[in-house]
């Protein structure tokens, strides 16, 4: 069993915990502020990339990825920086729980996206719940329905959504969807290979939204991205985590 299937067998099986666990009231009223698009947007229309600096503690495809115990010191790091918004991911595979929400919340003002493997309405409200301004669906791991129902809610709640894709069918799988941010993965979820070719290629077939690359992104990189595709938006973990200068190098990603 590869990594993707165990996670999302593993939260499959929680969905019962979290149904009891979480206080999901449909009628309840839930306020609509779309904090984490405007803040893309507002680095976009000054022709600035428009970084997603994200945290984790570890992850489990990088053997030699540094296991980091504080989310304290790095996110008052990412809040000096010039990154746009904050991923946090909330899977305990990387480290991560819903709790890191709220001590990010605690640190910076900047909106946060849930990072995690959403597959069901409970885990949409907890998000909301937690105090996230956004969160993220993948593709590979939803249906066309699921994803539509799911991006729907978020919507109505007040988050933003991200939708993740990594080939031409998941952007099949999102066509007839209102959605304004597509983040195209670089990394293959299943066998764990990175090719930043798939953001340019897959770029070219997506009109009218903004497209974020995400996964294996670096200064180098960025500049081969956006003068093949346009792409002007990165989710970047990894790169920034090992670096000993945080705000240095976010801000020179920030000018590539």
């Amino acid at each position: 069993m590869n990594i993707l299937d165990k996670i999302v067998l593993e939260k499959t099986n929680h969905t019962k915990y979290l149904k009891q666990k979480t206080n999901k009231k449909k009628n309840s009223k839930y306020s609509k502020s779309k904090y984490f698009l405007s803040a893309i947007e507002s680095n976009l229309n000054i022709n600035k990339n428009a970084l997603i600096a994200e945290f984790k503690r570890y992850s489990p495809s990088v053997k030699n990825f540094n296991k980091i115990k504080y989310i304290q010191d790095i996110l008052e790091q990412y809040h000096k920086s010039k990154c746009c918004c904050i991923s946090i991911l909330t899977d305990k595979n990387f480290g991560g729980s819903l709790n890191d929400i709220t001590i990010a919340k605690k640190i910076t003002d900047k909106p946060i996206i849930r990072k995690d493997f959403i597959i069901n309405e409970t885990q949409v409200f907890e998000t909301k719940e937690f105090g996230a301004d956004a969160l993220l669906l993948i593709a590979k791991i939803l249906s066309k329905s699921n994803i539509k129902k799911l991006h729907n809610l978020a919507i109505d709640i007040g988050l933003d959504v991200l939708i993740e894709i990594e080939n031409i069918s998941e952007a099949r799988k999102i066509e007839g969807i209102d959605a304004k941010l597509i983040g195209i993965n670089n990394r293959n979820l299943k066998e764990q290979k990175i090719d930043i070719n798939k953001s340019i290629k897959l770029s070219k077939i997506l009109k009218n939204k903004i497209i974020i690359s995400e996964s294996g992104v670096t200064v180098s990189n960025i500049k081969k991205i956006k003068k093949e595709s346009g792409i002007s938006s990165f989710l970047i973990g990894g790169s920034i985590l090992i670096n000993d200068n945080k705000i240095k190098y976010i801000n020179r990603l920030y000018e590539a």
